[in-house]
């Protein structure tokens, strides 16, 4: 067997900023450089390690998440009238302390290969932001108890496909497919195939959507993207959560797409079963959401 080089990183990753750059990009800044010259990047803690690992990896290099604390069921049973007694659902992560050791040889004996998860890539007037999204990406204003006004359309080669939608809301939020059982999931969104290729999307909390109550939740298929405009004097991009956000003011255009590299990532056995049972499901709904 050759000589592989491994990097393990472990919870917290402290890498970004508590303030923001003061460059005209506006975007928090990673006290890290982009991760080359590995073979294999191993997260050892639960799926938000493995988001902020991701965003210094590329698409050459794969990863393996360890979700070093699991829920327990026993103990969800007995503190459950106590206290909330889950912790890390590791839903991107592969393995446990108990079968690392097997699930490591398989890899670096060739016998398992990564899956490609796709990415989501945010244009903010017309610039790419350095950083993707794994899980979702929330528009919204720095306030929680402030609302916020967009507009959104769906375009296909350039060209828009959808009604122009202007929304007073509490924010727009967008997810990939691996990030479709996160908030998306919990704000009334569906679970997608891991693997698709598909971004879906949700207004928060739309004020008085009348005709266009049925836009507000729909699918940004791969060959398409959505353009959004912000109407407000402040407003952030929030990427994979709180730590990672990208300022906006009134009159900035957004492009969000899953024209991104796409992230190779080792998942669970258990995990690719449930892809191949929600393929037929997902078929259905994106049958009905996809109305242009």
């Amino acid at each position: 067997m050759s000589r592989r080089r491994l990097l393990m990183l472990l919870k917290p990753i402290d890498v970004y900023s508590d303030s923001q750059s003061d460059g005209p990009s506006r975007i928090t800044n990673p006290h890290s450089q982009p991760i080359h010259d590995v073979d294999l990047v191993v997260t050892v803690g639960g799926d938000g390690t493995l988001l902020q690992a991701s965003h210094f990896i590329d698409d050459s290099v794969p990863v393996l998440g360890v979700n070093s604390d699991p829920t327990r069921a026993e103990e969800v049973e007995k503190l459950s009238n106590e206290i909330d007694a889950t912790r890390s659902t590791g839903y991107l992560c592969a393995v446990t302390v108990n079968n690392f050791e097997q699930v490591l040889d398989n890899i670096l004996e060739g016998r398992t290969i990564p899956s490609k998860l796709t990415r989501i890539s945010i244009c903010v007037n017309s610039q790419v932001l350095s950083t993707y999204a794994l899980n979702d990406v929330l528009i919204a204003h720095p306030c929680p108890a402030a609302v916020s006004q967009f507009s959104f359309k769906i375009k296909s080669d350039d060209q828009p496909c959808s009604p122009l939608v202007n929304s007073r809301s509490s924010g727009l939020r967008v997810s990939t497919a691996a990030g479709s059982t996160a908030a998306m999931l919990s704000a009334g969104g569906f679970l997608m195939p891991i693997l698709s290729e598909d971004l879906q999307f949700m207004v928060r909390e739309p004020i008085s959507p009348g005709e266009t109550s049925s836009l507000m939740h729909g699918l940004i298929k791969s060959h398409q993207s959505m353009d959004a405009t912000w109407f407000c004097k402040e407003g952030a991009i929030y990427i994979d959560g709180s730590h990672v956000f990208y300022s906006i003011q009134n009159g900035d255009t957004i492009e969000i797409s899953s024209r991104a590299p796409i992230l190779k990532v080792f998942l669970s056995q258990r995990l690719q079963t449930t892809v191949k049972k929600l393929e037929e499901e997902y078929l259905q709904k994106k049958e009905i959401l996809c109305k242009y």
